[in-house]
């Protein structure tokens, strides 16, 4: 009884290595032929965008393209042919069209090869948005400072073969910043993410690499971005209109009446360090330090004995939460009245 469940149990174990020897030769490996047949196909640019000029290049260390007759034909029209004739120019329709190359090599030896190739069109932008204050009304766009955070957003338009838009969340992103690849931020949908620099003269050089599901449609997009110093100016805030944001105090102005209040508003700092009241005013006039409060952004200037003559005032911003925020405006402020010349009070 023992030698035949031995017997039983050697035949099924022969039964399973052959099955197992039959699985794994279902793996085909590269025959000759196909290594003999093998040529790179490369596209310049590497990702074409609409209405574009693109070189193709064909190469091979197969066998001697310089030699063989190599015939380029477009959407079915030959369209250039001759010995060694390894590029091919042409210029992409618009988003979504398809480009179809077929590559024609006669060898020397008399052997026929055929490569084909499709090019679909498409594109990617990038926009930016800087966490950064500007006042109310501000018309124009919060930039990007320095210490700031930044958000990078891809903006793709890829159609597929259908002649549908893909959707961006059901895209592929490959970001990189000076040539690294972000790795955290990269992925299935991730069309944005934000950082913060804190080198002051490093303009980073942001890259996105876009592809669809099926890895058959790519494109990608580049943009540098430079980080600028914040900024401050003065207004009036006069009691009966309130801050004339209209009306910017630079350089010189003359005092129309007695006093004057005057409010400096930051520009490009940090949204959040303007909010957590992080931002430290140092007023002066004539050099001389008038601060009592640093969260003063505004100080009221008076010509109390009617004096006639000018002060200079300023005021330092600075960010406690980033060293590299800090901006100083100053104004000269000429005051006339019927006594003798005397300085302004506040």
């Amino acid at each position: 009884m023992p030698n035949k469940f031995k017997k039983i149990s050697l035949i099924a174990l022969s039964l399973f290595l052959i099955l197992a020897f039959k699985a794994y030769g279902q793996i085909a490996p590269a025959t000759p032929a196909d290594i003999a047949d093998s040529a790179d196909i490369t596209t310049i640019p590497a990702f074409p965008s609409a209405h574009e000029n693109v070189l193709v290049r064909i190469e091979s260390f197969s066998f001697d393209l310089n030699s063989s007759e190599i015939i380029w034909a477009l959407d079915g029209k030959i369209k250039s042919k001759g010995i060694g004739n390894k590029s091919f120019s042409f210029t992409t329709g618009k988003i979504g069209t398809v480009s179809l190359i077929k590559i024609i090599i006669k060898t020397k030896v008399g052997k026929s090869i055929e490569k084909t190739l499709i090019v679909r069109p498409a594109e990617v932008d990038i926009v930016w948005e800087a966490d950064s204050y500007v006042p109310p009304f501000y018309k124009g766009k919060a930039l990007y400072s320095y210490q700031g955070v930044i958000s990078v957003i891809a903006i793709p338009d890829i159609i597929n073969s259908n002649g549908v838009k893909i959707n961006p969340k059901d895209l592929t992103y490959k970001w990189t910043m000076d040539s690294k690849v972000l790795g955290d931020v990269s992925g299935y949908g991730k069309n944005k993410f934000s950082f913060s620099k804190s080198i002051i003269s490093h303009s980073p050089e942001i890259e996105v690499e876009v592809m669809s599901s099926d890895k058959k449609i790519k494109a990608s997009g580049s943009i540098t971005l430079e980080a600028i110093e914040p900024k401050t100016v003065i207004y009036e805030n006069n009691p009966l209109y309130g801050i004339i944001y209209e009306k910017a105090i630079s350089d010189e102005f003359k005092l129309g009446g007695n006093e004057i209040t005057l409010i400096t508003t930051p520009y490009f700092f940090s949204t959040e360090d303007i909010d957590g009241q992080k931002i430290k005013y140092d007023w002066s006039m004539n050099g001389r330090g008038i601060n009592n409060n640093p969260s003063e952004r505004q100080k009221t200037f008076r010509n109390a004995d009617g004096g006639k003559g000018s002060t200079r005032i300023s005021v330092d911003l600075q960010n406690d939460g980033q060293e590299l925020q800090s901006a100083r405006p100053d104004v000269l402020l000429n005051f006339e009245g019927g006594g003798g010349n005397k300085t302004v009070s506040f």
